[in-house]
């Protein structure tokens, strides 16, 4: 008997116009509960469409690996396909460089699954200031990226430093900012300078400021040049922003939250740009694309978007959640805390991909987004699943179904496993 085949995020109008064209191969269905479960039928994810997606699971579970297995299968993609589409994957534990390695640890697993070991070329930027740490640590990467000073406004900075626009520091800062609106492009240089030359501010606020701006070009990723979008986003093209090194910094978190947020604004408006081109040439029988729709796929996602308190990347990220669909923008969420992400990431989000959970507060937070077809509560779903790295319960809003899954083995190599004495192949 043939295998159905499932497409998930894909409604039925395009499952029967297009079949699973425009898809990526995700898995295999798991019938059955626990040990008793049997992979089944292949499971695919739709990709030709925007989504919001979340994927969930406590530590240790497979989620940053099924963002890779997303990101493998970009490349897998037929030309006419891949060449609309482009991907940015923020990655805040320096894992994903591996798709550059075939997964080699795994030829049993993989053949299994009637796949082989692989190398993707995936583009790996690395902040500009600490090139030559990456260097010595012997990590591939393909460039190094900055951002302009310039381009964030007083409230990012206020975010970035922890410090209120109603306080002295901040009222000089955002007095400041505005000072400087007026150049086309500026650095830190000139933001202190301007600092030093501010005649209402008392001496002990201006060297408070100026010193935490002598903090932020420490943190190697202004210039004057910044980081193209046109670059990274090229049709095709699969790039991994590395923002692991600012772990060991104080102000980690919000040096990427001031990335992403800066990033997400400049995705959107771009792509915005980049709709109204397409439907014109569209209307007048040629097609031309510049920035294609986009995936930004962000790991450890309730650090830029939590439930309470605010960062740098908050406000874009609500934006894209919100408004990203219409220009062609998909976000995946990736986190171990679903109870800690914003609200919004959750509710709006049109497939839910969970491993396992166990804290209470997480299995509440998705429990808020409970379905008219979801015949029990989620925690049985979850508990349902057998205990094995990869498996996953799918809430897709699109066909509104639940399915019970196993994630397909990566076919390059995972650098974010847990490590481990044993030298026996670990099966995902």
């Amino acid at each position: 008997m043939p295998l159905r085949e499932i497409i998930i995020g894909r409604d039925q109008d395009d499952r029967e116009k297009y079949g699973k064209k425009g898809s990526i191969y995700f898995g295999k269905h798991l019938v059955g509960e626990g040990k008793d479960s049997n992979l089944t039928n292949p499971v695919y994810l739709d990709v030709a469409r925007p989504h919001v997606s979340l994927i969930c699971g406590k530590r240790g579970q497979g989620k940053s690996y099924t963002g890779a297995v997303i990101a493998e299968e970009f490349f897998r993609l037929p030309d006419e396909i891949r060449q609309n589409l482009s991907m940015l994957l923020i990655d805040t534990m320096g894992i994903w460089w591996s798709l550059k390695n075939p997964n080699e640890q795994q030829i049993g697993l993989l053949k299994k699954w009637g796949l082989d070991p692989r190398k993707f070329d995936a583009s790996v930027y690395v902040p500009k200031g600490f090139k030559e740490e990456y260097e010595k640590k012997d990590v591939p990467f393909d460039d190094s990226f900055s951002i302009r000073a310039s381009e964030l406004s007083a409230e990012d900075w206020s975010l970035a430093f922890g410090i209120s626009l109603v306080d002295p520091l901040g009222v000089l800062l955002e007095r400041v900012i505005r000072r400087l609106e007026e150049s086309e492009n500026y650095g830190i240089e000139e933001i202190i300078e301007t600092i030093q030359r501010d005649e209402r501010a008392s001496e002990d606020v201006k060297q408070g400021l100026e010193n935490r701006f002598l903090s932020a070009e420490e943190w190697g990723i202004f210039s004057k040049e910044g980081l193209s979008i046109e670059e990274i986003l090229s049709p095709g093209k699969v790039s991994v922003l590395d923002v692991s090194y600012f772990g060991h910094m104080s102000s980690g978190w919000s040096v990427r939250g001031l990335l992403v947020g800066l990033l997400s604004r400049r995705i959107y408006r771009k792509r915005v740009e980049a709709r109204r081109k397409e439907e014109i040439s569209t209307i007048r029988g040629r097609k031309k694309i510049d920035i294609p729709m986009t995936w930004v796929v962000i790991d450890e996602a309730h650090q830029f978007l939590p439930d309470e308190g605010k960062t740098p990347a908050s406000d874009p990220l609500k934006t894209l959640v919100k408004e990203g669909r219409q220009p062609g923008i998909s976000v995946v969420f990736i986190t171990q805390r679903p109870g800690r992400i914003h609200p919004d990431a959750i509710s709006q989000s049109d497939l839910i991909i969970s491993h396992r959970l166990t804290a209470r507060p997480d299995f509440e937070a998705l429990r808020n987004i409970m379905q008219t077809y979801m015949t029990f509560d989620i925690k049985k779903y979850i508990n349902n699943l057998p205990r094995k790295k990869g498996s996953a319960i799918v809430l897709d809003d699109n066909s509104e179904r639940i399915y019970s899954i196993k994630v397909r083995p990566r076919m390059s190599w995972h650098a974010g496993g847990t490590p481990s004495a044993f030298e026996d192949e670990e099966e995902f």
